[in-house]
This record gives structure tokens, C-alpha cells and sequence, in this order.
């Protein structure tokens, strides 16, 4: 197991390490700014079903039953159900892309709803008459309050600036700021229960807005901001917007009055980008079914190697950003459709040399069809969980700005060894475990999965105290140079320690679902799945308002931890870890402590070295990271939380 676990793994990591490259690159070119929120937020719509079909329910459901067919009827007959099953997966996904591309609009306010105007009026509804109208958004999260006048011409913005006042501005802040009060605090508050502090005369930085007595005027550019002082516990802001009536004979001009909470320019970005991404699910999710074919014959390294046809396509993208000058978000948008298209054709082109060839067929309902869209439904919530939650996460961080992109970069960091490890380690145990259970060898199957919770948690847990021990200086030296600044790598570093606190469970939930998988129980992890996205839920409201993005990261931990304890109870009868791997598993704990205080005071020491220039940041924690992996090693192996001899054995 553990050879095809590398074979994963060492393309995993070549993705990975180019991944970083690519994210670095993003982060000097966009840092946290509206094209980065934009970015991540559309990218991760597709990608959340990249990774639930790519590494999750399809091949969940579709090894265990192609497994089946190969080994009861044969080559041929497994490849027609595949090539059926295929042809169906095209014909519903390609609907879904022809319907989903035109409601994209709709589609991204609700998946960032943050990014949206939190009010919108549609100015030639006045006319040349006046109104009033009294706007109040939560400010839990924001940096700024935006107003913007948006018009076809400079001559719109201009007749409406001329009319417009933004009378007796005011932050609310909450009195006594109870948790009970989350909801509130976070959509807004009762004036009656806050403290009022008035924008005018406030220490409050503005741009883009004139004083005219008491009231504030945005000026002729129809973009106007108020800077939020950071830190602040503001709960809402409210104010009256007036517009006066136009002089006579003066034209009036169509234009939109909006107020939001994140720059203007983040959603329009968000839906320009998702509509030219969103084809990259169609080409992911048939790539995904190619992956499960291949696997099933044990051919693990080019479906292990097509994430780095994405990286690739993302470097040779943003090195014409920089040599040629291309627009970012048409460039980053366009990346990742032709990445897609790309890594489709890598693996047609290998099923079709490997002689395990998938046609395109006319789709037939059959029983096998039926009963891996059955199997499938279900598992897309139960083997989407983390991405479920980093969704539900990103829809709560669409109301801070800046916050999507400080969640995204963490996440990436934290997703290396998630995906050398984890990800891997579901792709290689789902099969093992299958053909096992097939041939009635159960015991073998539990122990396969035993030993797969031991090699995850021999990886993850030094490197989630690593995570915890120095959160920024890994961030900062990974990530700051141009755009991405030293309060975004700050930000970045406080959600990376949050994410850090589950990786062992999320690696958990890889190895442990595959023992419900290959019983082709699917139904059970969704149950388990859909308790953790409710504590996901409902500890990111409770923690948001306190913690901003970080509570978020917090969240997302939690709720894989629930999971990961709900499967394995319900594995308690099946999978048994005997008292010797518990011994184990405290060893690595005691190992990873005892590491983690090596490289905090060795960080400690070195810390001037992380505030110099970007070589001496690479060096210091190139330093760091051999000590950690070094000291932990030398532990490991002489409380024998593992040996040579266990690794060994793993090879064969």
C-alpha cells in the first residue's frame, strides 16, 4: 500500500510544490485586494466539486461498483458500464453548465453574499423629484463603508453627486455585547441598545467624500469610503441618503445609487470570473471518472500527475500578466479553462494507450447506472464535508473584506500535507479495502485501515504543531512580496494556526470513509456529514463576530474533528486499534510537543532574521524546518512511535 501511497504522494507533491509557485505568484500579483476575493470566491465553486468528484463521491460510489463488474464479468463488460456511466456524467454536466453560466449572477449571491450591495436603487425610479431612503448594514468584519454612484458617463455621476447627501452617518456599537446577540451583531443591531458614533467630527478616514455642513457628499469620481478603524466592534452603520430635486430644464441621467460593505468592483469581478471558470467542472468531474477507471487497473501516476497541468497553465498565464501586461482577472479566469480542458484530454489519452478505453455512448438506464447515482447522491455530501464547510466558510467571509483571500492562502498551506497525506491515502485505501472485503478478508480490510490511520497521523500531527508554533513566519515567507503585504501574511498566519487545529482530522476522515465505501454504505457518512456542516454552521456565527476569519478557520476544525468522531464510532465493530497503536499514537504526540518547542525557541532566536529581506526569511525557515523534521524523526524513532521495520513493512 504504502508504495502506491508514494506514487501518489510524489506527484502529489510535484502539484503541490508548483501550487505554491502559483499561489505566489497570485499573491504578488492580486495580495488580498477585490480580484484576489474575486478570484478565490469564483474558483472555489467549481473546484469544491472538483475535489467532491475528483477525490470524493463519484469514484466512492463508481470503484467499488466498477471494481465488481471487472472482477465478476471482465474487461469488456466493466468498460461498456464505465462508458455508459461516462456518457450520462457528460450529458448532466453539460445541461448543468448551458443552465448555470447565464444564472451565474444569481448563483454567486448566494455563495458570497457579502459581496453584494446592501442597497441598490435604481436612481431613474426619482427622477427629477427628491427621496429618502435610510440604509443600515452590519459592519461585523468590514474595513470600509463604500457609496458609489454608478453611471455610463462622467456626466451621469456628475448630475447625481450634485443631488445626493449622506446625511447624519453613524456607526452602532452594542451595549454590554452579549453572545447571545451573534445574529444581530452580524447583520446589523437596535439603535436603541447601542452606542452611537457619528461619522462627522468622528475619527474616521474618508475618501472619495466631501463635508457639506453636517452631511457628507461623495464626489464627481461616484465612489466614496469610510475607513473602519481596525479592531473596531462596530456592530452596523446607518444613514439617510437624500436626493434632492433637479433644477428645471437640467437632464436627467440614468445611473444606480449602491452601498456595500467590500468594494464595488468584488462582485461583478466574482460572477465575469465564474462564468468563464464554470466550465472547468464538466472537464474535472469526466476527469474524475477517468481517475476511478485507471485506479481500478492500479494505475496511479498520471491521474496523481493531472493537478499539474493546472499549475503549469497558471505560471505560463501569469508570466504573460508580467511580460506582456494582460488584464488579471480575464487571465487567472481563462487559466483554469483551459487547465481544465487539458487535464481531460491527459487522461483520455492514458485510458485509451492503457487499453482501458471509455467511449462516448448513447446513455442507457440501466441497474448498475441506477445504483451508482444512488450510491453517488448521498456521498457528495458525505465525502464533500471539508469542502462543504470551506463553502459554508467562504459565504460567512464574503461579509469581511479581504477575508476569502486570507482563508484561501491558509488553506493552501495547510492542504500540502492534506493532500500528500490524506487525499492520498483515500485514493490508495478505497480500492485495497474493497478487493479485501470482496474476498471476505475483513480482518485484512480493518487493519488496512488501521495502518492508514497511523501513517496519516505519524505525518500530520508535527506538522499541525509546526502550523500552531510559527503560523505567520511560515505564511510571510511564503507569500509577502509585492501586493501581498505584512498584514496580509499576519491575517493569513491567524487563520493558518485555526485550519491547523483539524488536520489530523481531516486525514481521519479520509482513511476512515473508505470503510464505509467499499461496503457501499454511503448513507451513514452523509448522516455523519450533515451533523458536522450544522457544527460548522453554527460555531463560524458564533465565532465570527469575535474572531473574524479566524473563528471561521476555528469552525471548520471542529467540525472535522465531530466527523471524524462520528465515523469511527460507527466503525467500532469493524476497525479495532489495538493498545500498542495507542501507545503509538501518544508517542507522536510526545515527539511532536517536544519538536514544536525546539523550533519555537530556535524561531525565538532567529526572529530578526524574519524581519529582513526575503533571503534571510527562506533561510531562517529553512532552518526551522530542518530542526522540526530532524528533532521529530530522532523522537520518533527512539520512543518508537514508529520503526524502520513498520516502514519497511509498509513498502511491501
Amino acid at each position: 500500500m504504502l508504495r502506491s501511497l508514494m506514487t501518489v504522494s510524489g506527484f502529489t507533491l510535484v502539484s503541490r510544490i508548483l501550487g505554491f509557485l502559483r499561489d505566489i505568484l497570485i499573491g504578488f500579483f492580486v495580495g488580498t485586494g477585490p480580484v484576489a476575493d474575486a478570484f478565490v470566491a469564483a474558483f472555489r465553486f467549481p473546484n469544491m466539486f472538483r475535489r467532491i468528484f475528483g477525490e470524493g463521491a463519484f469514484n466512492a460510489a463508481f470503484v467499488p461498483l466498477f471494481g465488481r463488474k471487472l472482477e465478476e464479468d471482465g474487461r469488456e463488460p466493466a468498460l461498456k458500464f464505465a462508458s455508459n456511466a461516462f456518457s450520462t456524467l457528460l450529458l448532466v454536466l453539460g445541461v448543468l453548465t448551458i443552465i448555470a453560466i447565464p444564472c451565474m449572477h444569481w448563483l454567486m449571491a448566494l455563495v458570497v453574499p457579502g459581496f453584494k450591495a446592501k442597497f441598490d436603487q435604481d436612481l431613474s425610479d426619482v427622477g427629477a423629484g427628491k427621496a429618502s431612503y435610510v440604509v443600515e448594514t452590519g459592519t461585523v468584519g468590514a474595513r470600509d463603508i463604500y457609496f458609489q454612484i454608478e453611471a455610463k458617463s462622467p456626466e451621469a455621476i456628475r448630475h447625481w453627486a450634485g443631488r445626493i447627501r449622506v446625511v447624519d452617518p453613524q456607526f452602532l456599537e452594542r451595549k454590554g455585547d452579549g453572545a447571545g446577540k451573534v445574529v444581530d451583531r452580524l447583520f446589523g443591531t437596535d439603535p436603541e441598545d447601542a452606542i452611537v458614533i457619528p461619522v462627522q467630527g468622528g475619527a474616521f478616514e474618508q475618501e472619495g467624500l466631501e463635508p457639506v455642513g453636517p452631511d457628507l457628499r461623495i464626489d464627481d469620481t461616484g465612489l466614496g469610503r469610510i475607513n473602519l478603524p481596525k479592531g473596531h466592534k462596530f456592530a452596523a452603520f446607518k444613514a439617510r441618503l437624500e436626493i434632492a430635486p433637479a433644477q428645471d430644464g437640467e437632464e436627467v441621467r440614468r445611473a444606480e445609487l449602491k452601498v456595500f460593505r467590500n468594494h464595488p468592483s468584488t462582485f461583478p469581478t466574482t460572477v465575469f470570473m465564474a462564468r468563464i471558470m464554470f466550465c472547468y467542472l464538466l472537464f474535472m468531474a469526466l476527469t474524475a471518472h477517468l481517475s476511478g477507471v485507471l485506479n481500478t487497473f492500479k494505475i496511479f501516476a498520471m491521474p496523481a500527475a493531472a493537478p499539474i497541468i493546472l499549475n503549469l497553465v497558471f505560471l505560463s498565464g501569469m508570466g504573460m500578466m508580467w511580460w506582456k501586461g494582460w488584464a488579471k482577472a480575464p487571465t487567472l479566469a481563462w487559466c483554469v479553462a483551459i487547465a481544465g480542458v487539458l487535464q481531460f484530454a491527459a487522461l483520455w489519452i492514458t485510458c485509451r494507450r492503457r487499453n482501458a478505453r471509455v467511449e462516448v455512448v448513447r446513455p442507457t438506464p440501466n441497474a448498475n447506472l441506477k445504483k451508482l447515482f444512488l450510491l453517488m447522491g448521498p456521498g457528495v455530501l458525505a465525502a464533500g464535508i471539508q469542502q462543504i464547510n470551506l463553502l459554508v466558510g467562504n459565504i460567512i467571509a464574503s461579509f469581511q473584506e479581504g477575508a476569502v483571500a486570507y482563508l484561501y492562502y491558509s488553506e493552501r498551506v495547510y492542504q500540502l500535507p492534506l493532500g500528500m497525506i490524506g487525499i492520498a491515502l483515500g485514493v490508495v485505501l478505497l480500492p485495497e479495502v474493497t478487493r479485501q472485503l470482496r474476498s471476505g478478508h475483513k480482518r485484512n480490510a480493518a487493519d488496512s485501515i488501521v495502518k492508514g490511520m497511523e501513517l496519516g497521523l505519524l505525518l500530520t500531527i508535527p506538522a499541525t504543531v509546526a502550523m500552531l508554533v510559527i503560523p505567520v513566519p511560515i505564511i510571510a515567507t511564503l507569500f509577502q512580496r509585492g501586493a501581498f503585504t505584512a498584514e496580509s501574511a499576519t491575517q493569513c498566519g491567524y487563520a493558518l494556526a485555526g485550519f491547523a487545529v483539524g488536520l489530523p482530522g481531516y486525514v481521519l476522515i479520509k482513511v476512515l470513509q473508505p470503510g464505509y465505501f467499499a461496503r457501499e454504505d454511503t448513507k451513514t457518512p452523509m448522516i455523519m456529514a450533515g451533523v458536522a456542516v450544522a457544527v460548522n454552521i453554527l460555531v463560524s456565527l458564533l465565532l465570527f463576530p469575535f474572531l473574524r476569519h479566524v473563528g471561521i478557520a476555528i469552525a471548520t476544525s471542529v467540525s472535522a474533528w465531530v466527523n471524524v468522531l462520528l465515523l469511527w464510532g460507527g466503525l467500532k465493530g469493524f476497525v479495532k486499534v489495538r493498545r500498542a497503536q495507542k501507545r503509538k499514537f501518544r508517542r507522536m504526540i510526545y515527539a511532536s510537543l517536544a519538536m514544536g518547542a525546539a523550533v519555537w525557541f530556535a524561531w525565538k532566536g532567529l526572529g530578526s532574521w524574519f524581519d529582513g529581506s526575503q533571503a534571510m526569511r527562506i533561510g531562517a525557515l529553512a532552518i526551522l524546518v530542518t530542526l522540526g523534521v530532524t528533532v521529530y524523526a530522532l523522537l520518533a524513532l527512539l520512543t518508537r512511535a514508529t520503526t524502520i521495520r513498520d516502514l519497511r513493512e509498509g513498502f511491501g
